[in-house]
């Protein structure tokens, strides 16, 4: 009896531990393009995802760069509402005040518009 209780014990924590066929993952993403006002790619961008909830600065945070085409994504990104900061020299930055993961989700962010820091 001990042996079937056991038994039951070791799957029950093993479909806990590992998501089965119909289940959701945990985490979502978020992907996009960074393009400036005449539509080219903005290369090489760097992106910060801050969770706007969250008390712990530090693990709040999560980064990525665009490639050279300027699409970008952030993967395995814990469920919640965060802002976006992009940078890239020679341009403004560019702040998304709002993205809300969801878990199993993918947020197809519309195109981010940077625009040229002025010369003088």
């Amino acid at each position: 009896m001990k042996t079937y209780f056991l038994l039951i014990l070791i799957a029950f924590s093993l479909g806990c531990a590992f998501p089965g066929e119909g289940q959701q993952p945990l985490v979502g993403s978020i992907q996009g393009t960074i393009r400036d006002k005449h539509d080219a790619p903005v290369p090489y961008a760097a992106l910060t995802a801050t969770n706007i909830d969250s008390v712990e600065p530090e693990s709040s945070r999560r980064t990525t760069g665009a490639d050279k085409k300027g699409v970008y994504q952030f993967v395995e990104v814990p469920p919640g509402r965060y802002s976006i900061v992009v940078t890239q020299n020679g341009y403004r930055d560019y702040t998304v005040p709002l993205v809300t993961v969801r878990p199993g989700e993918t947020v197809n962010m519309p195109d981010i518009k940077m625009s040229l820091v002025a010369s003088h």
